[in-house]
């Protein structure tokens, strides 16, 4: 290879590199366990409304369901880097938004396997910007047998922004335990390396922290 093939893979590289590094990569967590089945047309239309607009061409989204064993490629319900052509990065996101409308209800609740999952998939975008919002009652209900332990670094850089968390019936005549529930969550997961834990209550507000990066 002579010094100009050289140097041309060197900036090709050093742009792709570079690209990465400014784009953002969001994995969204989508609860359909039996508490929390009837936020589905909120949670869609957070998505389309909400994530969807600002994404930019080399951005990547992914949509995990959160159902009884969430740490499988068979949750992964969407997947999508969006191409610089206009006219087909808009054909993604139409893709995608007919594709949230085929969520299956499901009993428990492993939030913690489609964290996992989830934390996967914005490790291999090298994004610089790795954001996971989880739509979810934040109630996480196990099948017998199954274990979910993360490693000390498994969240290691994402910002981990909760949305329309639904209250319990117990949290109306308690709200002492809706905000231990989230406060124990803030704890865990800053423990294993999330860079924040946020609770977001307005669809507005969600996309300023996007915007924020």
């Amino acid at each position: 290879m002579n010094r100009f093939s050289v140097l041309a893979a060197a900036l090709l590289a050093g742009s792709c590199s570079s690209g990465a590094q400014y784009a953002q990569a969001i994995v969204a967590l989508v609860d359909v366990s039996g508490t929390y089945a009837d936020q589905k047309p909120e949670v869609v239309n957070v998505i389309r409304k909400g994530l969807l607009p600002r994404l930019s061409p080399g951005d990547t989204l992914v949509v995990i369901r959160i159902d009884n064993e969430s740490y499988g490629k068979q949750n992964v319900e969407a997947s999508m880097t969006l191409d610089v052509r206009p006219s087909k990065a808009n054909a993604q996101k139409l893709a995608l938004a007919s594709a949230l409308d085929t969520f299956a209800h499901k009993q428990h609740t492993d939030i913690r396997g489609a964290m996992m999952l989830g934390a996967e998939y914005l490790r291999e975008s090298n994004a610089g910007r790795r954001t996971m919002v989880v739509f979810s009652d934040m109630e996480e209900d196990l099948p017998r047998g199954v274990k979910r332990d993360m490693a000390a670094d498994e969240l290691k850089g994402v910002r981990v922004l909760a949305m329309n968390v639904k209250r319990l019936s117990r949290d109306n005549a308690n709200p002492t335990a809706y905000r231990a529930r989230l406060a124990n969550w803030e704890k865990q997961l800053t423990s294993h390396g999330a860079r924040e834990f946020k609770v977001v209550l307005e669809p507005e507000k969600l996309a300023d922290l996007l915007d924020e990066g």
